[in-house]
Parts: structure tokens; C-alpha cells; sequence
């Protein structure tokens, strides 16, 4: 191609290369080695020592920290949206199939690269997880099946039908009894337990545990009045038992204490003052004996 004068031909630029999702660290046997690829002479020579090889160990957690982005990745991507599954739980329990695949990866069986295993062994592990601990319930292993299978056709349904599939289609699709969709339905529906909340002190009306007992400030109250009463005089502890325990008037404890009912007021109201001090005071207060 001739180009005219004075002019040069634009360069030629280098398509850019398609961006991988760094956290996935994919890497297909046919698009080329991964990210990971640095880590396959480690793994052979894993593979090639004896169990009681004292390097073993060494070397088993060296590839546990290099592979660890590939089971953080699985756990956000698997986690998203459960919020009764933590994301550290699952990366946990991912890191159970890490180990389990590289304890278990055979070099002459295996083909590709060791991705094309650690994956699907850590993806089982997290589902697993799913299917055994996030129950609040125990629940038989057939509903727990059958309500995947029902979460993953009835979308499909829904879309065919314009409108959420009944129990019986769901059973007529899926081949089985029309009282097994409706167990699985019930059972999946109680998969996650309410929050339990803290005990209601304002009556908000939420639903919470309980309510604060209002005995318990009148027991608290009591233990602290008794060595305050033990140590009043006599006749104070018997004006007070007539009074407030047996519901007298200050006329009739008048008759039995002996004394004016105007001075049963004036020992009333002094007693009161010196439980109240008492109570009140922020070290023990020992009441004074009143005089009369």
C-alpha cells in the first residue's frame, strides 16, 4: 500500500489483552498457564513426599497461603446474599477443601492444572456447608435436596407462567408427590430462625424474649432494707410491721404501742427518712436510735 508523500503510517497498536478477574484467578487448560503456574514445581515435589517427610508440612502450608485467593474468591462469590452464612466461615471451611486437594492431587492423573481440581473440591466443601449448617432445623436430607430443585426450576416456571408455580406443577414437573413439594416448601421456609432480640424495657411492641420483671427492683429493694430495719429500735420495727404489713390505722397502733396516734405519725415519718437516708447513702448508713 502506498502511502502519500509526507506522510507516515499510523503504528499499529497492540490490541490489549482481556481482563481476568484478579480474585478468581482463572485458568482454563486452554487459555494458558495461570496466575498459579509458579506454584506447580512446589505442588509435584508435595506430591512426591512421603508421608512422614518432615518437609511435608512446610511445604503443604506454603500452598495453602498461595492458593487462599481461590477459596476467599468462592466464599464471596458463593456467600453473596446469604446472610446467615460469615464470610470467614466459609473461607474456613473452603480451606478444609484446599488442604483435602492438595493432600489428594495426583500429578499422573491429573489433567491440566491444578485448579481444574482445587475448584470444584472447595465448591463442594462450601456447599456442603450450605446444606448441613445453615438449618436452623433438622431437616431430612431428601427436602433439603428436593427444595433445591425446586429453588432452581421454579424460576423457569415463573417465567412461563407469568405467575409463581403452584405446588402441583412444581410436583408434575419434578415427577413426585404433590404432598413432598409442599414439606420441602414448609421446611425451607423455617430454614432460618428469628433474631432473637433484647428483652423489651420501653414497650416498643417489638417482639422481643421477655420483659424486665418489676419484682425484681422490690427483691432488690427488700435486701437492701433489711439490715436498715434489723437495726432500728423495737418499738420503730413494730410500728412499721403494724402499719405496712398488717395494714392498720395509726389510730389502732396508737392503742397497742401506747402512745399518741400523733406521735405514731412523728415516728412514722422519722423512720421513713432514716430508711430512705439509709438506702440513699452511698456507704451502709447504720439509722440512728430516734429518741423520744
Amino acid at each position: 500500500m502506498h502511502h502519500a508523500a509526507g506522510t507516515s503510517p499510523e503504528p499499529l497498536q497492540p490490541r490489549a489483552a482481556p481482563v481476568q478477574d484478579p480474585p478468581a484467578r482463572r485458568a482454563a487448560a486452554d487459555t494458558g498457564p495461570s496466575e498459579y503456574a509458579d506454584q506447580m514445581p512446589l505442588l509435584h515435589r508435595y506430591a512426591t513426599l512421603a508421608a512422614d517427610d518432615p518437609e511435608r508440612e512446610r511445604i503443604r502450608s506454603r500452598l495453602v497461603m498461595a492458593f487462599l485467593p481461590v477459596v476467599e474468591h468462592l466464599a464471596r462469590r458463593h456467600g453473596h446474599g446469604y446472610r446467615v452464612a460469615a464470610y470467614d466461615d466459609l473461607v474456613q471451611t473452603g480451606t478444609v477443601g484446599l488442604i483435602t486437594a492438595i493432600d489428594r492431587w495426583d500429578p499422573e492423573r491429573a489433567k491440566g492444572e491444578f485448579l481444574g481440581y482445587l475448584i470444584p473440591c472447595v465448591r463442594g466443601e462450601i456447599l456442603r456447608y450450605f446444606r448441613d449448617r445453615t438449618w436452623s432445623m433438622r431437616v431430612p436430607r431428601r427436602l433439603k435436596e428436593l427444595g433445591v430443585t425446586i429453588g432452581k426450576v421454579s424460576g423457569t416456571m415463573t417465567q412461563e407462567l407469568g405467575r409463581a408455580p403452584r405446588p402441583s406443577e412444581l410436583a408434575a414437573r419434578l415427577d413426585v408427590d404433590r404432598e413432598e413439594i409442599i414439606e420441602a416448601l414448609a421446611a425451607s421456609a423455617d430454614r432460618h430462625a428469628a433474631p432473637l432480640y433484647p428483652v423489651d424495657d420501653e414497650g416498643s411492641g417489638e417482639e422481643r424474649i421477655g420483659t424486665v420483671e418489676k419484682a425484681y427492683e422490690q427483691v432488690e429493694y427488700e435486701l437492701a432494707l433489711r439490715p436498715l430495719i434489723d437495726e432500728l429500735p423495737e418499738r420503730e420495727r413494730r410500728i412499721l410491721r403494724l402499719r405496712f404489713f398488717e395494714d392498720q390505722s395509726q389510730s389502732r397502733i396508737a392503742e397497742q404501742v401506747g402512745v399518741s396516734q400523733m406521735h405514731v405519725s412523728r415516728l412514722l415519718t422519722r423512720t421513713l427518712r432514716q430508711l430512705r437516708d439509709g438506702l440513699t447513702a452511698d456507704g451502709p448508713a447504720r439509722p440512728s436510735r430516734p429518741a423520744d
